[in-house]
C-alpha cells in the first residue's frame, strides 16, 4: 500500500484488532484512501457487468475461533457468465459455516474457485 496508488479498498468487518491492521489504518489515512467495510449480504458494483457478491463475514454468525481467519472477507466476483469465489483465509470451521448458510441457494457455484491456503494440505 505505500508504493502503489490506491484509490478505493474493501476490506471485511474487522472483529479484533492487531499490528498490521493498525498500520493498515494509519496508511489509509496518511494517504486519503477511501475504505468500504463489507459485510455478508452486500453486492459491490465494480463495472455496468462486473460485482462483487459478499459472502462472508456476518456480524450475526462471527466465529470467535482465529477471528482474523475465518472472518476474512469470501466474496463472488460476477462477470456475465462468469463467476470466481475468492475464499479469503478462511479455515474449514468457517467453511462449514458457509455452506451451512448457503446451502439452500446456487450462490456458491462458481466457474473458479481460489482455494484458502489452509485447505491446499486436505487436496
Amino acid at each position: 500500500m505505500e508504493e502503489l496508488t490506491i484509490k478505493n479498498i474493501i476490506i471485511g468487518k474487522q472483529f479484533e484488532t492487531c499490528e498490521n491492521y493498525e498500520k493498515f489504518i494509519n496508511i489509509v489515512k496518511e494517504k486519503k484512501i477511501r475504505v468500504m467495510v463489507a459485510e455478508a449480504g452486500q453486492k459491490v458494483n465494480i463495472e455496468k457487468y462486473v460485482y462483487f457478491y459478499v459472502l462472508w463475514p456476518s456480524s450475526k454468525d462471527m466465529i470467535s475461533d482465529n477471528v482474523l481467519n475465518n472472518n476474512s472477507l469470501v466474496c463472488k466476483l460476477v462477470y456475465k457468465d462468469f463467476s470466481m469465489l475468492f475464499t479469503g483465509d478462511i479455515e474449514e470451521i468457517a467453511e462449514k459455516a458457509i455452506q451451512e448458510k448457503y446451502k439452500n441457494t446456487s450462490i456458491l457455484k462458481s466457474t473458479i474457485l481460489k482455494v484458502a491456503h489452509h485447505r491446499i494440505k486436505d487436496i
